[in-house]
């Protein structure tokens, strides 16, 4: 029995490493919307904000590349990967907000008649785009959160540990919830500027390229018209079906 033990253990371990890093889902930071004209002369300072946040993203990225290259072995558990990807992500917000400084600067020195509608969209875009980071982190929380609920139930960590993974969580949900509400003010504020109404303000949903599969002509040989058949038919007993469990959600 012992043996039987240690083939099995292993083999559960990388089928709940493959679960895992399935969900995982780093967000790669995006450029700016919308473009702005180029300008080496102006916002030095900002430029090599990015410079620097560039740095921490790589780091952050080689961090959380290694971790999961660990997990998947085995060699690195499941809170140790998300606190790298929690990290990325963090990383991925701050070079995001300084690309976007760095536009803006750029926006504010150039001549476009359109300069207060660009300022506005730049804003508008770096939330939106933020926002899909913080809903990552929210999820990173929660999943730490309901971990700390089942150590809690064992006596594993303290009562002090778990109040302080619940607070992350309220925390990161806060968080999500104060980047939706900057979104709706800025959408407001474009709306109430009436030089920016027909202006593009949100970055363009990428269209499917996916090809469409064409459709087979139909044949226009006449078909032979086939006799009725008289035989009944017998009617076919229906299996009931059992329902299907609901989930519930994990208490706070």
């Amino acid at each position: 029995m012992k043996s039987l033990v240690k083939i099995v253990a292993p083999v559960i371990v990388v089928l709940t490493a493959a679960t895992a890093v399935a969900v995982a889902a780093p967000v790669p930071p995006k450029a700016p919307y919308p473009d702005v004209p180029a300008n080496a002369d102006v916002c030095k300072v900002e430029k090599l904000e990015i410079q620097k946040q560039q740095a921490k993203y790589d780091q952050a990225k080689g961090d959380y590349d290694r971790t999961l290259a660990l997990y998947q072995r085995g060699a690195a558990s499941v809170e140790t990967l998300e606190k790298a990807e929690a990290a990325l992500h963090n990383a991925e917000i701050a070079l995001n907000n300084a690309k976007y400084a760095e536009a803006a600067c750029r926006n504010k020195a150039g001549n476009d008649p359109k300069k207060a509608c660009v300022d506005l969209s730049l804003e508008l875009n770096r939330l939106i785009d933020e926002l899909a980071i913080r809903k990552e982190l929210e999820r990173l929380a929660r999943n730490a959160y309901d971990r700390a609920l089942n150590l809690a139930r064992t006596g594993a960590i303290s009562a002090e540990e778990l109040a302080a993974a619940k607070t992350a969580w309220q925390v990161a949900v806060i968080e999500r919830q104060q980047v939706e509400q900057k979104i709706t003010d800025q959408r407001a504020a474009i709306a109430a500027n009436p030089a920016c109404r027909d202006y593009p303000s949100e970055r363009p949903t990428p269209t499917s390229t996916t090809p469409t599969t064409p459709t087979t002509p139909t044949s226009t040989t006449p078909t032979t018209p086939t006799s009725p058949t008289t035989t009944p038919t017998s009617p076919s007993p229906t299996t009931p079906t059992s329902p299907s469990p609901t989930s519930t959600m994990p208490t706070q």
